[in-house]
């Protein structure tokens, strides 16, 4: 299993400044204050450079996924086996892979035309992360188990079979878990883990979303963390998708909050960690253990 872990997203913003108070001022994110000569936004969570790009644009969504490698030789490895079956793969150039602060990249669409962004050699400046509301900490890193990304993102992928086949054969994922939401006529979300031991670092979803994102995920360290963000949130009036409760498959206790441009941020704690040698893949029918009622703007009050 090659891959490492969800390393970064670029997040396109009609209002960079919104998702930047959304994110230091609510989530509790560290403005990066990397100049970017495009005009993006960074937001840092712990040692790396950046976890989120915000980039100005004329609609909102995700633009790009970055998964990590372990090394150039896996990197490459993934690389050749895309290519061998056909897949167009777009080397980055160095200036661009600068920009994210990596050593190489390169660019594929998964069969939902999801783009994702493979890279090795993340640098590291070390300035160490000091959160502007008090957050203790990220949860990002497991003790020597070394990174574990930035959390989880679930991606829109109406072919549910192609895209797992994709994810499982050459992007280097594992299947964890196979979740069927009651009340929804049969579709599936398939959860992914890359080599570390969160839960899952790529879900996806058996369906199509119009911000190419379903939702993106950061762990706290502690639940007094995620009370006073959801406070925090409550406070500026950011819209609450769903209330706290907690999952089955990951035993996340979380909230889910709209984001400037309408992009859900599940914001959660003690997400459960695994050791994959003797796991065996799951299937859920239910979703959560509690909570998480759950209110898509439109909904009457």
């Amino acid at each position: 299993m090659p891959v490492s872990a969800a390393g970064y997203l670029r997040i396109a913003s009609t209002d960079t400044s919104a998702w930047m108070d959304f994110g230091t001022k609510v989530l509790g994110l560290m403005d990066a204050q990397i100049e970017d000569g495009a005009g993006a936004r960074f937001l840092r969570m712990d040692d790396h450079p950046f976890r989120f790009m915000i980039e100005a644009n004329d609609t909102d969504g995700l633009i790009a996924t970055g998964l990590e490698y372990p090394s150039e030789a896996a990197w490459k490895n993934t690389l050749d086996g895309l290519t061998g079956e056909g897949h167009t793969v777009t080397m980055g150039s160095v200036e661009e892979a600068q920009r994210r602060c990596v050593s190489a990249f390169a660019t594929v669409q998964d069969p939902a035309d999801n783009t994702l962004e493979l890279y090795w050699g993340r640098k590291l400046d070390y300035v160490p992360m000091t959160s502007p509301t008090g957050v203790s900490a990220f949860v990002t890193t497991y003790q020597q188990a070394g990174d574990m990304g930035f959390g989880h993102c679930v991606l829109p992928a109406p072919d549910i079979e192609a895209s797992t086949d994709f994810y499982l054969r050459f992007i280097g994922t594992g299947l964890t878990d196979t979740l069927y939401p009651p009340g929804m006529g049969g579709l599936k979300i398939n959860f992914m883990h890359a080599n570390n031991p969160r839960q899952h670092s790529v879900a996806l979803f058996g369906g199509p979303h119009p911000l190419g994102v379903v939702h993106i995920m950061v762990e706290a360290q502690t639940l007094d963390d995620v009370g006073a963000t959801l406070d925090r949130a409550k406070k500026s009036g950011s819209h609450f998708l769903a209330t706290l409760g907690r999952h089955v498959n990951d035993n996340m206790c979380s909230a889910y909050i709209l984001a400037p441009g309408g992009i859900a941020v599940e914001y959660g704690y003690d997400g459960v960690l695994i050791d994959w040698e003797n796991y065996v893949p799951t299937v859920s029918v239910e979703g959560d253990l509690w909570g998480h009622e759950y209110n898509f703007p439109g909904m009457d009050e």
